[in-house]
């Protein structure tokens, strides 16, 4: 389910440019396949309105239906924790007994629609990943339209999509996010008043589509206060990530369970933003790792602005104005690694979107002028290739974006993100992973 495209960027980036102003903040906030950025500071909310699938549309159904009605999970029995798999592996542990083996998870962030009129969409959309080779997507569903109101679900939209994508062999990572207003912590002093109430919804939606979503994003971005209610606190991440981890295996237990991607980020205020490193190191140290068993691969997201994806600041920096810190660079992920590794945690890795914008309308972006299409084409293959040579520890990238040309207008920040052009004809880059060697 889909928000209105572009709500909540315009207002973070008006606000952050206002703070930056009034407090002369010299952090970084850096875009990844969604943010905005200026020379001081950018914003990736690809949470605001990235890996979306439009499930939700003035032409799709919105009638609510009883859980008994639609699933065999009831609300009653998803509450009961006491047959939760309690996940036996420590973060020292060599991998998850759910790690995916064999191929590599070749990944595109997609638009998708839900709608009853979004079939013929649909399918061009999956012919466009099944034809560059690819065999994973990653969509979104928003919590605060697939139950409106506690134990009343929509599951509609998001069936269509399913069974539309799941049947033509298309694996699906959903990426679960924003709260309904009734889940909220009315003091403010937490993000939700129940947890119980995100291990209810997790139990419901794996149990429905079981064996047919194999892969569950908990959160996105949750390093960025406008995902998490206004406030960034680590804490809050934790209890999200071990209510929706028991959800999930409730309702599957094969089922993956992703850590949520963090915004690449150099800011370091809990009103904007933390610091996705900085982030990651609180994470594993809250409650001495107890939150960090509840998970089977951690996600990464990744930016890389204008700078190639060998480069890397301080080292090997790139050149002009986003090239002078590491949040800016492909390889930032390097860094998070070394967060796990550093706890001996020796699971793998997904980078859950990373790309690069061609010339860019939208204000933040500018970087985008200095990225030609046949830049952005090398650059995604360049990823691809440096990640098999060097990151044994990554088993899957999700390409953001395969489509949002396609429903966006050319002055969308989104636009020049995608490999595909607005008439769904291949780009360069689309016609360069098509032809990459795949694992």
């Amino acid at each position: 389910m889909v928000e209105r495209l572009g709500e909540g960027k315009t207002f973070l980036m008006r606000r952050l440019s206002m703070m930056l102003a009034a407090m002369l903040m010299l952090g970084l906030l850096a875009a990844c396949g969604g943010g905005g950025s200026d020379k001081t500071a950018t914003t990736s909310s690809a949470a605001s309105t990235a890996t979306t699938s439009e499930a939700t549309s003035a032409a799709s159904p919105t009638t609510l239906a009883s859980p008994a009605a639609e699933s065999t999970t009831s609300t009653a029995e998803s509450t009961t924790t006491a047959a939760t798999p309690e996940p036996s592996a420590s973060p020292s542990a060599s991998k998850s007994s759910n790690e995916p083996s064999g191929a590599f998870a070749y990944g595109f962030n997609v638009y998708s629609r839900g709608d009853d009129q979004g079939a013929e969409f649909n399918t061009k959309t999956i012919n466009a990943v099944k034809d560059a080779g690819f065999n994973w997507v990653r969509v979104q569903i928003q919590w605060n339209q697939y139950e409106r109101a506690k134990g009343e679900w929509d599951p509609l939209p998001i069936d269509r999509i399913v069974e539309q994508f799941q049947g033509a062999d298309v694996h699906i990572l959903a990426s679960v996010v924003k709260p309904p207003d009734w889940a909220l912590d009315p003091s403010g002093n937490q993000l939700l008043a129940n947890y119980s109430d995100f291990q209810d919804l997790m139990h419901f939606l794996s149990d429905r589509y079981k064996g047919k979503i194999a892969a569950w994003e908990i959160w996105n971005e949750e390093n960025l206060a406008s995902e998490m209610g206004g406030q960034v606190r680590v804490e809050d991440y934790g209890n999200l990530l071990e209510a929706g981890y028991k959800g999930v295996k409730q309702g599957d237990s094969n089922a993956l369970v992703v850590f949520g991607g963090l915004t690449p980020t150099g800011v370091n205020d809990p009103t904007i933003a933390i610091n996705d490193l900085e982030y990651l190191k609180q994470f594993y140290q809250l409650k001495d790792g107890y939150y960090t068993k509840f998970f089977d691969l951690l996600g990464m997201h990744v930016s890389a602005t204008n700078n190639p994806p060998d480069k890397m600041y301080p080292d090997d920096p790139g050149t002009g104005d986003w090239s002078n810190d590491p949040s800016f660079y492909f390889r930032r992920a390097e860094q998070l690694h070394q967060v796990m590794a550093d706890n001996h945690d020796n699971r793998r890795v997904w980078i859950t979107e990373f790309g690069w914008t061609t010339k860019n309308e939208a204000k933040g972006y500018e970087y985008g002028a200095d990225n030609s299409p046949e830049d952005q084409a090398d650059y995604l293959v360049g990823a691809f290739d440096y990640a098999a040579k060097n990151w044994p520890w990554a088993s899957g990238m999700f390409v953001w974006n395969l489509n949002y040309s396609t429903i966006v207008q050319p002055d969308d920040e989104k636009f020049p993100w995608s490999v595909l052009n607005a008439d769904w004809s291949p780009r360069p880059a689309y016609t360069a992973l098509q032809q990459m060697p795949k694992r």
